[in-house]
């Protein structure tokens, strides 16, 4: 049954009030608190998610900080409002870490023992292995309220030691890959959001149920799979429309990042199709994927975006990916630990 927008927007405006501790239409809003409020039934879900997701989204919060800031505030400087989050398997942030990092494995992210310990009055840093995972991360606990960012690249923006970094160094230059500049059809057949139960009993704890599933999906898929295997993906491209003209991957729809869970957008997705998500580097798309997984799709993101596919700046929007990285300091635990048997961040 279709509902008018004003129903809806009824719908999604009783819910911010009733569940005001997310953050609806907020940037600085944390969670208040994130026990269950079992006497509060979340009406519709999906289309409060989507609601909810495309309010996130319009705040235009930054995507990422560079590591330099973070050395030069948090570790050299000891700024207090920095609380930095190392989302790495247990054996790699046992090894090597960041100093001052606390550890959060990226397969437990959504447990609300720990998300509840989360400061609500700092600036929350994800680190990961290469600044994917950590954009996921901060757009799920963005969109619980927190003041959270990912640190661009993760440790291999750090360091080019990839016994530190715990995976892959950064790479020195882009695989110069083809590119078109005709634009690709938009889909004419509309697609239903996609349809899943829950038992959540408010918009924190559906939230979080629905990252719990999302944190499952693969992260990442490398160029060269990527190029081997493309028609089997519907491929978004959420650049800004200039850069998209300019050159994007044969078979790219267009859709800005911030305009991604607009429903006229989400529309466009069919949810029995796996959706492969291009953008500069790595980091918008990792948020946009891990936002449309929380709404039922299947996404994944192209490794380091536009940046690694091809070296022209006019093409990518931006410089292509490099390598040079300057030496940062870390720290190490005594005693290292096993690896455990959850996925690993990216």
């Amino acid at each position: 049954m279709r509902r008018s927008k004003k129903s809806i927007a009824m719908i999604v405006l009783a819910l911010c009030l009733t569940f005001l501790f997310t953050g609806c239409g907020s940037r600085q809003t944390a969670v208040e608190d994130l026990k269950p409020a079992p006497t509060v039934a979340v009406a519709e879900p999906t289309v409060v998610l989507q609601a909810q997701t495309d309010a996130y989204l319009k705040q235009n919060r930054l995507l990422f900080v560079e590591p330099q800031e973070i050395l030069e505030k948090a570790v050299t400087s000891g700024d207090q409002s920095y609380y930095l989050v190392d989302i790495r398997n247990d054996d790699h942030y046992a090894n090597a870490h960041i100093p001052g990092a606390i550890h959060i494995a990226y397969a437990d992210v959504w447990r609300q023992n720990k998300i509840e310990y989360l400061p609500k009055d700092k600036k929350i840093i994800i680190i990961d292995y290469s600044g994917h995972t950590a954009s996921q991360v901060a757009a799920f606990w963005g969109m619980l309220g927190f003041d959270a960012v990912a640190m661009k690249n993760g440790m291999a923006g750090w360091t080019r030691e990839k016994e530190v970094i715990g995976g892959a160094a950064l790479p020195c230059e882009a695989q110069n890959y083809p590119v078109v500049t005709l634009a690709a059809a938009a889909p004419v057949e509309e697609f239903l959001l996609p349809q899943w139960e829950t038992k959540a009993t408010n918009f924190t704890e559906l939230l979080i149920s629905r990252s719990q599933e999302a944190t499952g999906i693969l992260p990442v898929i490398q160029s060269k799979d990527f190029k081997d295997n493309m028609k089997k993906y519907s491929i978004i491209d959420i650049r800004q429309p200039e850069h998209y003209a300019a050159g994007h991957v044969e078979g790219a729809v267009n859709i800005p990042f911030r305009t991604i869970a607009e429903m006229q957008n989400l529309k466009k997705l069919s949810p029995d199709k796996e959706i492969v998500v291009i953008c500069y580097d790595g980091h918008a798309s990792s948020q946009a994927a891990r936002l449309l997984n929380q709404l039922g799709y299947h996404a994944t993101v192209l490794k380091d975006g536009m940046s690694a596919w091809i070296a022209d700046e006019k093409v990518i929007g931006a410089k292509p990916i490099a390598c040079n990285i300057a030496e940062k300091p870390i720290v190490k635990l005594n005693a290292p630990l096993e690896a455990g048997p959850s996925m690993a961040a990216t």
